[in-house]
């Protein structure tokens, strides 16, 4: 009997969010197509699993910013997906699997570079990129090893260039390299794009052209010419998150300082005179808080004040406010973590039962007075939360000069690594895990629609700043080696509000919780391109956007920069408001408010496996439907 001819679906981009994407369509395969013969082509010029961002071939300087038990590509038993959950290893019970045939002598050859990290690897280590790279790149090969036998996956190390359509509503895809795939559904899944600098940036770029400076547009500091920046040259730094860390590694390690340690084991530098001096300001003035060096026992946090439930009295299309009922809701979901762990693993610092303070902290939190309640049951002001605090800890604060500063910042960060690796105050992790629910919960209201567009661009981007700041941090380890080279004055902090200029053939940067500016021949933007299709440049995005075939998301008539598409089905909506049958995307720079990332945290309902369950399932089904009559299958499959 003949066979049909096989349904294809090509996925543009294989970093951890395509690789999540093809490990859905792979999991709901047997039960959605589970005859008809379907090719899975997967494109990306860097090696699939890992992709471009997370590819092998970077320093091992560099980490990853999640513990190897906080790392997973794999549904699990909290994914609230429609489709299979497939369950797997987190990178942590990977590598200890590894570990152990490495010591059995029965290890591939390939992972033979990692046995010593991987010797050491624990639930609470920050992996190198390279050992996270390989962790990714297995994943994909499981996921392709467990399809059944009617699918097949085809990796092409090629780039997309052109998307057309085709007789009969096909997909005409066009490689870098010459050769076409002809598919009958395309998603985009490319992640983290590079973009042409914005306006001010050019600005920037003219300036330092013009005057012999040098100039370091928002970029990724891990493929960034870091070069340029001479040693003992002076360098205005703006940004003080995990960009900034990844350049900070770069330029003082990097370049063969070394880190050792001194009284109580507190890192010093000794540097090796190739560092650059740099001077880095921000909104805050200081860097994101550290993450936590241990882990949180006990159930996992289920919300109360921030859940799809309770907005169920305001069901209809963006019938919720941001600031009259999200955020409220998320800082009293918050508080409400952090004083539960406190009265219920802490009980010595406070002077009752959480049986007897439960009921009447939920009624003042909803009332918006929680501060008698709390002063009158937790006697050590360090054990009260102030969330105004905790974002802004030096806002209204003013320093007589730039040695002041410098001092205060060294305070600051000692104060948070203390806390940070101490688990006497895990109550600040609850906060984290009640941050991490409402990121998903908020994903889910957005991708529903329900949250109106009223001022939502900014306050969404402020809130992503915010859930990073807090929760997604730096390493305590490259917190404290950021302190080090703070006191080897390779390191000086600008202050809060920093403001960037350029002037009198220089750049200049000032804060006005500081007297007098910052002189210096090299500005670096260390902060992470945000989206921005119209300055893509991405090869097949550029050519869509010109002909119109995609469009940018709008909010309140505002262009966001990302991919615009229809809410539930992801299907790509062209210049006329028109969602295309047959093309898809999903992930960081996609619509949908909160962005999709890649690899997740275990047991946390992570929003990207219900959002690529959903997409993979809608695309399935579409081919189902139109599938002729089901006849036997071919058994050969793909490997990759």
């Amino acid at each position: 009997m003949a066979h049909p001819r096989p349904f294809s679906v090509a996925v543009i981009g294989a970093g951890p969010g395509g690789t999540s994407l093809i490990e859905r369509l792979v999991a709901n395969a047997a039960e959605l197509l589970p005859r008809h013969p379907l090719h899975l082509h997967v494109v990306d010029p860097h090696p699939p699993g890992a992709g471009r961002v997370w590819r092998r071939e970077q320093s091992p300087l560099l980490w990853a910013n999640s513990l190897a038990s906080d790392i997973t590509l794999f549904t699990d038993e909290a994914a609230t997906c429609e489709g299979p959950i497939a369950p797997g290893p987190s990178l942590w019970e990977w590598g200890r699997d590894r570990a152990a045939e490495i010591r059995e002598g029965r290890t591939q050859p390939a992972l033979a570079p990692y046995a010593d990290e991987l010797s050491r690897l624990t639930p609470v280590s920050f992996p190198s990129r390279p050992l996270l790279s390989a962790y990714l790149a297995w994943v994909f090969r499981a996921t392709a090893a467990s399809a059944p036998p009617n699918v097949r996956i085809i990796v092409h190390r090629d780039r997309a260039v052109d998307l057309t359509d085709g007789p009969f509503g096909r997909q005409q895809l066009e490689l870098a390299g010459g050769t076409g795939i002809v598919a009958d559904a395309v998603v985009l899944a490319q992640g983290h794009l590079d973009h042409e600098p914005d306006p001010s940036e050019r600005e920037f770029v003219g300036y330092a052209r013009e005057n012999g400076l040098t100039y370091l547009p928002r970029g990724y500091a891990a493929d960034q010419d870091l070069g340029v920046l001479a040693p003992g040259e002076p360098v205005i730094v703006r940004g003080l998150g995990l960009a900034f860390v990844d350049l900070m590694v770069r330029v003082s390690s990097g370049r063969g300082g070394r880190f050792g340690r001194g009284a109580e084991g507190v890192p010093t530098y000794h540097p090796s005179g190739n560092e650059p001096v740099l001077y880095v300001g921000s909104r805050r003035g200081v860097p994101y808080r550290a993450k936590t060096g241990y882990e949180l026992t006990g159930d996992r946090h289920v919300p109360r004040f921030l859940a799809i439930e309770t907005f169920d009295d305001r069901p209809g299309p963006r019938a919720l406010e941001w600031h009259r009922d999200i955020r409220p809701a998320l800082d009293r979901e918050m508080l409400w973590a952090y004083y539960q762990r406190l009265f219920t693993a802490h009980r010595d610092r406070t002077t009752a039962d959480w049986a007897d303070v439960a009921e009447p902290l939920a009624e003042a939190l909803a009332d918006g007075d929680h501060a008698p309640l709390v002063n009158a049951t937790v006697p050590g002001p360090d054990d009260r939360l102030d969330l105004g605090l905790l974002d802004r800890p030096l806002l209204g604060r003013r320093f007589a000069d730039a040695t002041e500063l410098q001092e205060a910042l060294l305070t600051h960060m000692a104060a948070d690594l203390a806390r940070r690796s101490d688990p006497r105050f895990s109550a600040d992790l609850a906060v984290i895990h009640a941050l991490l629910v409402a990121y998903g919960v908020i994903a889910r209201l957005l991708a529903a629609g329900r949250i109106s567009d009223s001022a939502q661009l900014h306050e969404l981007s402020k809130f992503h700043n915010y859930f990073s700041y807090i929760a997604s941090g730096p390493p305590g380890p490259r917190l404290a080696e950021m302190a080090a080279l703070a006191e080897a004055g390779v390191i000086r902090f600008v202050g809060p509000d920093t403001a960037v200029a350029a002037r009198d053939g220089a750049f200049v940067a000032h804060s006005p919780a500081v007297p007098g500016v910052v002189r210096a021949r090299a500005l670096v933007e260390a902060r992470l391109p945000e989206p921005a299709l119209a300055r893509t440049l991405d090869p097949l995005l550029r050519r869509l956007y010109a002909r119109g075939a995609v469009s940018e998301e709008l909010l309140a008539g505002v262009p966001t920069g990302k991919v615009r598409t229809e809410v539930g089905t992801h299907r790509l909506v062209d210049s006329d408001g028109i969602g295309h049958n047959a093309r898809f995307a999903t992930g960081h720079g996609v619509a949908g408010g909160v962005a999709v990332g890649g690899f997740a945290r275990p047991r946390f309902d992570a929003p990207t496996f219900r959002v690529n369950d959903s997409l993979a399932r809608d695309v399935l089904r579409g081919l189902a439907a139109s599938a002729p009559t089901p006849v036997a299958a071919p058994t050969e499959r793909l490997t990759a």
